[in-house]
């Protein structure tokens, strides 16, 4: 009886350790994931301030105006109106957020860098001493002219920062807007000890829609 029980104990604590090794086994297992390995000969980061980078600006005389009218439910009052009319010379300044880092990817014979949308800076500046108003009140029946202009001049700042992001405005701004990032990118990959061996191709994202 003895020989069988020690057979009986060894075989368990044979069993026991298998046990043992196969959880540990399961518990010290790897995951495996593949990691993106940046080829220097292929990609180049850029590290850059941070903060906004000022791209491009303009400055344009503009002009709108604004009416005020009687609403008459019976009777056309559209005769009876008073009209203010602005005259202004307006600063745009265009800018864009600063990553902490570029990437330029080839892409044929060039380095693509993709960057944000232009961003208009706001509120839009102007020159004070430039402004021009004329009120004029096509009846003696007509709305006062003071209340009129006083809201010509307060929708100035908002009627600026629209024109201001249209596309027709930022299209405008595209040429200057990519050649000073550009020159920003060369600059930065000299200071870093790189140099862009090709054209460097600036190119960014679509504005958000208005």
């Amino acid at each position: 009886m003895k020989p069988l029980a020690g057979i009986a104990l060894a075989g368990i604590a044979a069993l026991a350790v298998l046990g043992l090794w196969d959880s540990q086994s399961k518990i010290g297992a790897t995951a495996q994931q593949e990691v993106e390995i940046l080829d220097p000969a292929r990609v180049r980061l850029i590290r850059t301030p941070g903060g906004f980078l000022q791209v491009s600006e303009m400055g344009k005389v503009e002009e709108f105006g604004w009416q005020t009218s009687w609403a008459c439910p019976v009777v056309d009052c559209s005769k009876l109106r008073t009209i203010s009319r602005i005259r202004v010379k307006a600063h745009y300044v265009y800018r864009i957020p600063l990553a902490a880092q570029w990437r330029l990817e080839p892409e044929g014979s060039q380095l693509v860098l993709r960057v944000p949308a232009l961003q208009l800076q706001s509120p839009v500046g102007f020159d004070t001493t430039s402004i021009e108003i004329v009120t004029t009140e096509k009846s003696v029946l007509s709305p006062a002219a003071g209340p009129n202009r006083d809201k010509a001049l307060r929708h100035l700042g908002p009627e600026l920062a629209q024109r201001g992001a249209s596309p027709a405005y930022l299209d405008a701004q595209q040429r200057a807007a990519e050649q000073t990032v550009r020159e920003f990118a060369q600059k930065w990959l000299l200071e870093q000890g790189g140099k862009a061996e090709r054209p460097i191709k600036v190119v960014f994202d679509a504005p958000a829609p208005l």
